[in-house]
């Protein structure tokens, strides 16, 4: 049985944020957009409230 504890969506999310920090981290000129850092916090805040859940629930 596959019990999904936090959506495949959010995973893609996190998967983009890591090639932009991956990016970011070895191209001396990539520069990231303000949308792109607000849409990398918001993950963020999603994920931290799915683990928060998470780990009051169990």
């Amino acid at each position: 049985m596959n019990v999904e504890i936090f959506p495949k969506k959010l995973g893609h999310k996190i998967a983009e944020a890591t090639t932009v920090r991956e990016d970011s981290d070895y191209d001396d000129e990539f520069i990231v957009k303000q949308e792109e850092t607000e849409q990398q916090i918001k993950t963020a805040e999603e994920l931290l409230k799915l683990v928060e859940k998470y780990v009051d629930n169990n």
